[in-house]
């Protein structure tokens, strides 16, 4: 009887071992803001998925999973897939990192963001404007009309919009730049000539979300595999010139 029970349990705990969808989001301790960009991470699977821009995320985990949740500007959290599955939503609060001196607080901020604090302060005004509304008719009267057609004509809204996109767009490009540079490539790949280097770095550019979450180690790994994948390219192509 006990051998048929063992049998039992070894059939039927896959089923419940099986893996299920956890979801939930990733915000700011202190302040309860999303966190985009945070790294998911199941370490049975090696499955990795990035936080949204709202700081939602969505990971494939079974029972006793351990998830782990990384960003270059917040501590480490880890999470462990219950076995009850009954809860598969899960919001994880990350502590930003800060390092205390004796007579003063420093946080992890880089020289970027630094930079980037100033420029938002610069120009929080208009990254903060909403849009225009458009007008509503409640019955014979209309509210808003004045103001949406003069938006219109002027173009400001679409001005507005357009900054805000050039913005984002230059402030991660500006972040990238602050961690791909060209001589940190030429320490990993011992290569000198600077030409060679920015043909390589055009060739990978470095991803936003990646370039915002990965660790240190994780971060040369990907140039030095992605150099060695560039010179084997590069070698079958003289090859067959």
């Amino acid at each position: 009887m006990r051998y048929f029970t063992f049998v039992l349990l070894l059939l039927v705990l896959p089923v419940y071992s099986s893996a299920q969808l956890l979801e939930g989001m990733v915000l700011d301790k202190e302040s309860k803001n999303s966190i985009s960009g945070v790294a998911i991470q199941n370490r049975k699977s090696g499955a990795v998925v990035f936080s949204d821009n709202e700081g939602n995320y969505a990971i494939a985990a079974s029972a006793g999973d351990t998830i782990i949740f990384r960003h270059t500007a917040y501590q480490l959290a880890k999470e462990v897939m219950p076995y009850t599955m009954s809860r598969k939503y899960l919001t994880v609060l990350l502590q930003a990192r800060v390092y205390k001196l004796s007579e003063a607080t420093v946080t992890s901020r880089t020289k970027y963001q630094q930079d980037s604090i100033a420029m938002h302060e610069v120009y929080g005004h208009e990254l903060a404007k909403p849009p225009v509304p458009k007008p509503k008719f409640t019955g014979l009267a209309v509210s808003g009309l004045f103001g949406w057609m003069a938006d219109k004509i002027t173009g400001n809204s679409k001005k507005s919009k357009h900054f805000k996109q050039q913005f984002a767009t230059d402030d991660q490009t500006k972040f990238i730049d602050s961690r791909y540079t060209p001589e940190l490539v030429a320490t990993l790949t011992k290569v000198s000539d600077k030409d060679s280097i920015a043909t390589f770095m055009n060739a990978y550019p470095m991803p936003y979300d990646f370039a915002r979450a990965a660790t240190d180690l994780e971060f040369k790994s990907w140039i030095r595999n992605n150099y060695r994948e560039y010179k084997a390219k590069l070698s079958v192509k003289n090859t067959t010139k």
